[in-house]
């Protein structure tokens, strides 16, 4: 295939891919359903606020199945099974969930998690295996089309409940997203195997050899000073996005206006995926996760300021570098575990890096639980925040191994040469 081909080709399937992800990125528009769903269904606060944890955890565990699905049976087949699962997932919750919390956990927390990790994870690892020389770029264009999904399609889908209903909403956006990741499954495939010849020489070590291969993650301490970052992240992130509409009427902000915030912050969200893509092909792993920590540091900072003054602006300002921070973690793990462990196992190492979100969720549930949770918000944000300052502190030792590691990849790759 010639480097113009290659050119045209991906191209299309990023766009299709970024299209795809913000169907199943309406994950991240659990808040504003989080209230219809306890006024239509008849449900308790805390046991629907729930869900949104359940949701996270499946979503990392779907991803690490799906790699290994992949695997198997190729991509098409994998993406069809996501798109039926997250079908069964939303449309069962519209059906059945009503008066039934069990019901909302098993279909949109376990079956829409699931559906929508094993998606994730196969157009991730297929589409940005087709830009070696941008992956950054590539990575965060992908995944602002996962970030923006509840601000576009989320808020339209809550603006039709009060005239289609939400078990019609919810049959609706499975019946919608099935439909475009199925059609995805029928396009996308993967690159040519001299793909990093072609478009990145630099890169390229004359073979199909790629020194990273070699290493397993689970393997390595790198990758586990890695995650601890990521976790506390993550967990600032979770903490405001899955209350950040009932968060924001706390510091006084209308009813209207807490749910248009949530569309803004998943906007950040998709933002952050760009940016911190562009940063990270500009600079480094190790700059990236310092910027991303310190505006994590910011955004407690401001959430704290606004739950102690009661001036909403700086909650909005704080919700939404909350929104970037999180946004920010996907992008850093994708191309953290493609520049570190290689290629050959990419599927399967993206979706352990990303498994961070499960332990994150936890972190974030244990800290609720700590300090009172919805009673207590001032203080979960207090906990965050000195959380935030050991995930900058945590960039010292990993940026320690990080460049111990490229070192040893590339004696490695001198060493393939010269045999």
């Amino acid at each position: 295939m010639e480097v113009s081909q290659i050119k045209k080709k991906r191209a299309m399937f990023l766009a299709l891919s970024a299209i795809s992800l913000l169907f199943l990125g309406l994950i991240y528009a659990f808040s504003m359903f989080a209230a219809p769903m306890c006024q239509a269904f008849g449900l308790e606060k805390s046991a629907v606020g729930l869900t949104f944890n359940i949701m996270m955890i499946t979503f990392c565990v779907g991803a690490v199945i799906g790699s290994q699905i992949e695997k198997r049976i190729g991509v098409r087949s994998t993406l069809i099974i996501a798109g039926v699962m997250f079908f069964v997932g939303f449309a069962g919750c519209g059906a059945l969930g009503n008066g039934n919390i069990a019901m909302v956990y098993v279909f949109y927390g376990v079956l829409g998690g699931l559906g929508v990790g094993i998606g994730y994870n196969s157009v991730i690892a297929t589409t940005n295996v087709w830009f070696p020389d941008k992956v950054g770029f590539s990575s965060g264009v992908l995944m602002m089309g996962f970030g923006l999904g509840s601000l576009i399609l989320g808020t339209l889908s809550v603006n039709l409940v009060p005239s289609l209903g939400l078990s019609t909403v919810f049959i609706a956006i499975g019946v919608l997203t099935a439909v475009v990741v199925i059609a995805l499954a029928f396009v996308l495939v993967r690159p040519p195997a001299n793909i990093v010849e072609l478009m990145a020489p630099e890169k390229a070590t004359g073979s199909a050899y790629d020194p990273g291969d070699e290493d397993a993650a689970l393997k390595t301490s790198t990758f586990y000073v890695y995650w601890i970052w990521a976790i506390i992240v993550i967990a600032i992130g979770l903490a405001t996005i899955g209350n950040c509409a009932s968060d924001a009427q706390l510091v006084g902000l209308d009813a209207a206006f807490a749910t248009l915030l949530v569309g803004l912050v998943s906007t950040c969200n998709g933002l952050a995926r760009v940016v911190i893509g562009m940063i990270y092909d500009k600079t480094n792993v190790k700059v990236t996760m310092l910027v991303d920590g310190i505006i994590a540091i910011a955004a407690c900072a401001c959430i704290i300021g606004a739950f102690v003054t009661g001036v909403s602006a700086l909650y909005i300002v704080g919700a939404f570098c909350c929104g970037f921070c999180y946004g920010g973690v996907p992008v850093v793990a994708s191309a953290f575990a493609r520049q570190r462990f290689g290629s050959k196992n990419y599927p399967l190492n993206l979706s352990l890096a990303n498994f961070a979100i499960v332990f994150g969720s936890i972190l974030n549930i244990i800290v609720q639980a700590a300090v009172g949770g919805a009673d207590n918000r001032l203080a979960v944000f207090m906990v965050m925040g000195v959380l935030a300052v050991l995930a900058v502190l945590d960039v010292l030792p990993f940026s320690k191994k990080w460049n111990k590691d490229l070192k040893m990849l590339e004696q490695r790759k001198q060493q393939h040469v010269e045999a």
